[in-house]
């Protein structure tokens, strides 16, 4: 398939998504509506798939956030209306509100690599740029409770209907002549594609950066809202502030980022040990990445229990129904983590093969892995199992966090060395 082809249905597919979700989201508690949503959900997805097509290896950090962000908007899209019929209209809006925030963070290193493959014209991609922003801010203010309306999804809406409309017409094509700074873009960026060793540094770095980001996020999350939430009595007898239902709609917000860093450090890990062992490499991939749709689906647990919350203001108990929501998302991410156990074993035998990492690291590496199976295994076989052994072990993911940073800087550095010397040995000789 050709860009040209590509971008078209890039440009058909974000308009038939408006008219998909506006007439679906409309008919709402009937069939045919779902049905609208879930097609609206499958051509978001598709979207952000042929995007990354498209800007793999031009701009393969842009490509990989906005294929995460769409399908993490696909997926709370669909949520979102089945949350409408089971709990009510808070999480829905949640839901919602949480996918076009998503969508918004996602697309701004979109409109930013677009303008400057000169794929749209530079005006058209600040426009982008600045509607997106609005577009996040707006969604942020919602989900805080600022009823804003959609006076900030104006500009990024409209920006979404030209760009559709280009797309459509000349699909992904430059603007103008591309200039010699565009050439010169593409020439470094296949160099930098047959470089080896600098593919590997930047996949050390952006699974490095995302564990790291997913360990503060994560941690505030879960440790500062859900499990103070779910020590409370199932009765709804500890009185606790109103402002919990903030904090938990920001946990969600935050769990969310963490599913969309799990799939990215997945295939930033299976780039950096595609050489030791390709096959393993993309199976443990695939594992962190059902490891992740498996926490999404969790996830939506916790959506419905701020959607309670958010219903039921006048209470200032947690009621039974938000504490079982909570009991479920613990029960089903406990579920998903047999995958994320059986990723860290496959990532530390990757790491006792590859060259690179030290061998203590991969030790370390599947003893966590080991540990989160023990948890979750145990957990499932006997309801009386207590033991955490992943509280200890855990300490093999920190490990291979920060030799992936440290692995990454120095190789980035190394590599910077290498330049300077081999630009300065010809001015040497020039001299002599």
């Amino acid at each position: 398939m050709s860009l040209r082809v590509a971008g078209r249905l890039v440009g058909a597919f974000v308009l038939s998504a408006f008219v998909f979700y506006g007439i679906g989201s409309a008919l709402t508690g009937q069939f045919a509506g779902t049905m609208l949503v879930v097609l609206n959900s499958v051509l978001v997805a598709a979207i952000g798939g042929l995007v990354f097509r498209a800007l793999r290896r031009s701009h393969p950090g842009s490509a990989w956030t906005y294929l995460a962000a769409r399908g993490a908007e696909a997926f709370l899209l669909t949520a979102g209306i089945v949350l409408r019929d089971r709990v009510g209209t808070g999480a829905a809006d949640i839901a919602y509100q949480v996918a076009m925030l998503s969508l918004a963070l996602g697309s701004l290193p979109l409109c930013l690599a677009l303008g400057r493959r000169r794929w749209l014209p530079g005006w058209l991609a600040i426009w982008g740029f600045g509607g997106y922003v609005l577009l996040a801010t707006g969604a942020a203010a919602e989900l805080m409770g600022v009823r804003v309306g959609l006076v900030l999804a104006i500009p990024g809406g409209l920006f979404e209907i030209v760009f559709g409309l280009l797309l459509l017409a000349r699909g992904f094509a430059p603007s103008t002549v591309a200039d010699p700074g565009t050439a010169l873009d593409q020439a470094t960026s296949a160099e930098a594609d047959a470089d080896g060793d600098s593919r590997a540094s930047r996949a050390a770095l952006a699974a490095g950066l995302g564990l790291l980001v997913m360990a503060v996020l994560a941690g505030l999350a879960n440790f500062g809202v859900v499990e103070r939430m779910a020590s409370t009595d199932a009765a709804g007898t500890t009185t606790l502030a109103l402002s919990n239902g903030r904090a938990l709609v920001l946990a969600v917000v935050a769990l969310c980022a963490v599913v969309c860093l799990d799939v990215l450090v997945a295939w930033a890990l299976r780039a950096f040990f595609a050489d030791t062992h390709r096959t393993v490499a993309l199976l443990s991939a695939w594992c962190r990445t059902g490891y992740a749709v498996v926490f999404a689906v969790a996830i939506t647990h916790l959506i419905a229990a701020a959607g309670l919350l958010r219903d039921e203001p006048a209470t200032d108990r947690i009621s039974p129904n938000v504490y079982a929501q909570i009991s479920d998302f613990q029960e089903i991410w406990s579920l998903g983590l047999i995958l994320f156990g059986v990723h860290l074993l496959m990532v530390g035998w990757l790491a006792w093969r590859s060259p690179s990492a030290p061998t203590w690291v991969a030790v370390l590496v599947a003893i966590a892995g080991v540990g989160y199976l023990a948890d979750s295994i145990g957990a499932l076989v006997s309801a009386a199992y207590t033991i955490e052994v992943a509280a200890v072990t855990f300490g093999g993911e920190v490990v291979l966090m920060g030799w992936l940073l440290v692995f990454g800087v120095r190789s980035r550095s190394q590599r910077r060395s290498n330049v300077d010397g081999l630009e300065a040995r010809p001015a040497q000789l020039g001299a002599a």
